[in-house]
């Protein structure tokens, strides 16, 4: 169906949220013809945030059970409270087996998803990794362009492979639980040295002291890390996201974070940084969908699979046959267009 760009991007920015709902859905698409329509809206929001970008856009990780989801709330509605404007969006994680997703996080943020101030939106991970879903930078683009000022990106799970979540956002938190925060222990995560606020979640009743314990334990972690942010020193506090108590305390150094791009040589180059990797980032992907889907590298890889189940041939050189037939029709496409 074809989409009237023009319009969906005037109501969205002037608080139509069926609008911008529909805008994301365009940009999630694969279809073609809405690719073409999501680039020109996606165009259109760029301009206007070239002109004045309002946002700050957090990625907020955590292994499973943390309370992420919670603390998002939470923080959510105190910062609606304070004159905010909150985007929220999920990474579901997707099933290699069934290739689905849940996309349940709306229930577990049922208070924040039915206020006016704020948009939750879930998207599914689908094969990407690094925390982050295939056209998670399109969506926060819309979510800035539309307005909304403090946007939380829930990442699908904790690790390595969080790096991609870092380099697209403005800032890393990490959401981590009582008892979770011995010394060496938090050196060996790789994601700790990218986070530029942890959370101690769960920092009430008898977990209150363990708490602090923790916190404490990764305030020493931290001093084993240089700082990846030359603007800001990391920070490491507790909270309650089921009390409330603490979660004023994150929203107050949620807003000093912010302070320190509110310069705007700094802030042009952050979005700078950041859209530099992901343009690298999305050219691979695209790469590799185009390789993967090729009929010839398909019908390859197909008969390779099948002498590996028959234990014919090295399984070494047949990957490099296949390297070396990519490379071919690479050098063909480069002489048909000389």
């Amino acid at each position: 169906m074809e989409q009237n760009t023009g319009q969906i991007f005037e109501k969205m920015i002037h608080g139509d949220r069926i609008a911008l709902g529909k805008a994301m859905t365009l940009v999630e698409s694969e279809r073609e013809i809405d690719r073409q329509a999501a680039i020109e809206l996606l165009g259109l929001c760029e301009n206007k945030l070239s002109a004045h970008d309002p946002s700050i856009r957090f990625a907020v990780s955590g292994a499973p059970g943390v309370g992420k989801s919670t603390f998002i709330e939470s923080l959510g509605l105190k910062a609606i409270d304070h004159g905010h404007k909150i985007g929220v969006m999920t990474i579901d994680p997707t099933s290699s087996i069934s290739h689905g997703s849940i996309l349940g996080d709306k229930s577990r943020m049922s208070d924040l998803s039915r206020t006016p101030e704020a948009f939750v939106r879930s998207s599914p991970a689908g094969k990407v990794l690094g925390g982050m879903g295939r056209r998670s930078h399109e969506v926060m683009t819309l979510l800035a362009a539309a307005g909304y000022d403090l946007i939380l990106v829930e990442t699908v799970g904790v690790g390595q492979s969080e790096h991609l979540a870092w380099q697209l956002t403005d800032g890393f938190i990490l959401v981590v639980q009582p008892g979770g925060g011995d010394e060496l222990q938090g050196i060996k995560r790789g994601i700790t040295e990218l986070a530029d606020i942890i959370i101690v979640n769960k920092a009430d009743g008898a977990m209150t002291d363990l708490a602090k314990l923790t916190k404490a334990h990764y305030q020493s972690a931290m001093h084993y890390f240089s700082s990846l942010r030359p603007e800001w020193t990391p920070k490491t506090l507790t909270c309650s996201a089921i009390t409330g108590e603490g979660i004023g305390h994150a929203l107050e150094v949620i807003e000093s974070y912010r302070e320190s791009f509110s310069v705007p040589e700094v802030l042009t180059a952050e979005r700078a940084k950041q859209k530099t990797a992901w343009l690298h980032w999305t050219m691979r992907m695209t790469i590799e969908d185009l390789v993967e889907t090729h009929p010839i590298i398909r019908e390859r890889l197909h008969n390779a699979e099948k002498d590996i189940g028959q234990q014919k041939g090295s399984v070494f050189q047949t990957a490099y046959a296949i390297e070396q037939l990519i490379r071919g029709l690479i050098r063909f496409s480069d002489q048909n267009n000389a």
